[in-house]
């Protein structure tokens, strides 16, 4: 190599070396990444999400099913029953007044002394077993093993709509069979629930019987086998074989890859399945490794000292990323689960206990809302603020998510001084939002942190502590449920 080329050696060779390495740091940023976001989707993403929709269902069809079971045991009912039915209305006007709880728009009871189907408006028709639209009490009344069961069926006394339908039998003490009585969910409202939550987590949720149809997903477009379905079909065996701990499968169909969990809901002999797409949950990846590379070759071809400027600067920015939430300072969910093992240990060293503070800014949609996202930002900027200013150098504040922070702390019992200290300080700053004055609250679920319990079943008790605040009227602490190990989530 000589002339000019050869004076220009070293700083071709260093940017090749320099591009070599950019390309091989990026090769392995991305299997780490690639490995973190798998990670992060079946050990966190998919069991959390399941544990959000197995918390929905609990308001939406296992109340309404407790609701069932209390009407079963009703003594008015079974003593109506028994001494022949007299004044039908009153069996109208009991139906009436279950109607419109927790969602709940078809209750009925059905004679089996006189086989008459009772609703909200009286006497429907008298049930047959040559009657195709009947078929279901009679089914009803051979299963004698279970309690109950749940069914999709046509609503007849509401426009013939699609229904989840909750049968419970009604036995008198003697074990005398005196009928069925039960409610109904529409159908349509359950598939839009589910379909809200398939928006907000980006994956999809199926709820299947002991049989592999599809009795509720997102789409409500009928029962449909799991073994119709390309991909699942193949794992509809080991899904049907699944009991109430999380298992985790994955597929391929189209090109894509799926990951899934799934686990069974005894209480409604159904499993929940809950799959993301791994494929499309890496495109970011791929499109910030392909971004990173072609900046990067750009700046060393155009000039060597400016790379290695820019890289330098970016390097350090990736690890501020990799650390900090951007917007309040915060410890990010990465960074805290790095910090803990050495965290844990300085806590084991000052006799500490671990005290857990989840921590929820309250009604922070409205103040989005109301005054736009940049007073929303200001508001999680200088609620962070305050949180720091009250905890000590050991201590960790890290942003959970949305409106939400976690605090870690070490404490020696379970006090709520800080707790109370940090709502308080919260709910006396005040804000100014377009030249208004703004105060904002917060509520706290406060759980003492014991081995053996993990980091998961930690976080749920004060999340449960939380949203006990919340219900209690926020703006204050609640304490979490003490720990206990049967309790424990299944990783």
């Amino acid at each position: 190599m000589s002339g000019p080329l050869s004076r220009y050696r070293l700083a071709i060779i260093v940017a090749l070396l320099l591009l070599a390495g950019i390309i091989v740091n990026a090769g392995l940023y991305y299997q780490q990444g690639s490995q973190d976001i798998r990670h992060g989707i079946v050990e966190q993403g998919l069991p959390l999400t399941g544990d959000t929709i197995f918390s929905e269902i609990d308001k939406s069809i296992l109340r309404p099913l407790s609701v069932a079971s209390l009407m079963a045991n009703d003594t008015f009912l079974q003593d109506w029953l028994k001494d022949g039915e007299r004044g039908p209305d009153r069996a109208a006007r009991y139906l009436a007044a279950i109607n419109g709880r927790y969602g709940i728009t078809g209750s009925f009871l059905v004679s089996e002394s006189s086989r008459r189907y009772y609703y909200a408006g009286g006497v429907l028709k008298t049930v047959s077993p040559a009657d195709p639209e009947d078929r279901w009490y009679f089914r009803s009344l051979k299963n004698a093993q279970d309690a109950y069961d749940i069914v999709l069926d046509e609503d007849m006394t509401n426009g013939g709509k699609t229904t989840l339908f909750i049968n419970h039998r009604i036995v008198d003490s003697q074990g005398k069979l005196l009928g069925v009585i039960g409610v109904g969910l529409p159908q349509a409202e359950l598939s839009a629930q589910l379909a809200a939550h398939e928006r907000r987590f980006q994956r999809r949720i199926y709820f299947i019987d002991h049989d592999g149809r599809i009795v509720l997903d997102s789409a409500g477009a009928g029962q449909r086998k799991l073994r119709d379905l390309p991909g699942l079909a193949q794992l509809a065996d080991a899904i049907l074989a699944g009991g109430p701990e999380p298992r985790k499968l994955e597929y391929s169909r189209d090109g894509n890859r799926y990951l899934l969990t799934t686990r069974l809901l005894p209480e409604l002999g159904w499993h929940l399945l809950v799959e993301q797409n791994e494929t499309r949950a890496l495109q970011p990846l791929h499109a910030a490794l392909q971004v990173n590379l072609a900046i990067n070759s750009t700046i060393l071809l155009l000039v060597l000292i400016a790379v290695l400027a820019t890289l330098q600067h970016h390097q350090r920015r990736m690890r501020q990323l990799a650390t900090t939430d951007p917007l309040t300072g915060c410890l990010n969910r990465l960074a805290f689960l790095d910090l803990l093992p050495g965290w844990l240990r300085a806590c084991e060293r000052a006799s500490a206990e671990p005290q857990l503070l989840m921590i929820d800014i309250d009604h922070f949609k409205q103040v989005n809302d109301k005054h736009g996202h940049q007073i929303g930002d200001r508001v999680l900027r200088e609620i962070a603020d305050l949180l720091r200013s009250q905890l000590r150098g050991g201590d960790l504040l890290i942003r959970w998510g949305g409106e939400e922070f976690v605090v870690l702390v070490h404490s020696h019992g379970d006090d709520d001084a800080l707790a109370e200290r940090l709502r308080s300080i919260v709910a006396n700053h005040i804000m100014s939002a377009s030249g208004k004055r703004l105060t904002v609250t917060i509520s706290i679920g406060l759980c003492q942190w014991l081995p053996p319990e993990t980091l998961e079943a930690a976080v749920a008790r004060a999340d449960l502590a939380l949203y006990a605040a919340k219900q209690g009227g926020r703006n204050r602490v609640c304490h979490a449920q003490p720990y206990h190990p049967l309790d424990e989530p299944v990783a």
